[in-house]
């Protein structure tokens, strides 16, 4: 089935270039699923990234969820490996040779420079989960008080996106 192989290939990019976190492959997954395969709706993305946030490692949760609904539990089971197995076989190789490197100079730095890229990452991600999640005022309105809120405070974000959600399962009911 080419579709088993598409989530392969998608899923096994993603987790090879998940530098920075699971966080930092968001844009592109949604590039993957919704722009280029249309796998799901950009709606469907912003419900699996707000169930994702829900769960321990929202990255791989929401995999699964789009492997599934491309492919039922095949199309979970072959999404999730492909996230897990090539991204830990290269924490696994990097591991090492970054403790065999612990002396050398520039691996302080190199660490230091690495954080801008990761933040401008998530930032992209939010910016695409924003462009199904975001549709008209009321949406806007729970995206901006559920922000300030998560900046002002130290709430935990799970549980502010499950507030956001039933606060927009009531004004949408």
């Amino acid at each position: 089935m080419p579709t088993l192989w598409q989530l392969t290939l998608v899923f096994s990019v993603l987790s090879i270039f998940s530098f920075g976190g699971g966080n930092a492959t968001v844009p592109q997954m949604y590039a993957d699923s919704v722009t280029h395969y249309h796998w799901i709706s950009a709606a469907d993305f912003a419900r699996f990234f707000a169930l994702g946030k829900l769960a321990p490692g929202p990255t791989l949760t929401m995999g699964t969820l789009i492997g599934y609904a491309v492919a039922g539990l095949s199309g979970a089971a072959v999404a999730t490996a492909a996230l897990l197995i090539p991204a830990g076989a290269i924490v696994y190789a990097l591991g090492r040779l970054w403790h065999r490197l612990r002396d050398w100079p520039w691996r302080e730095r190199f660490a230091r420079a690495t954080g801008p890229v990761v933040l401008g990452l998530i930032w992209a991600g939010a910016a695409a989960v924003a462009q199904g999640a975001i549709q008209g005022p009321a949406t806007i309105a729970i995206a901006v008080i559920a922000t300030v809120v998560m900046l002002v405070t130290k709430v935990n974000q799970a549980i502010l996106m499950l507030a956001a959600g039933v606060v927009g399962l009531v004004v949408f009911r």
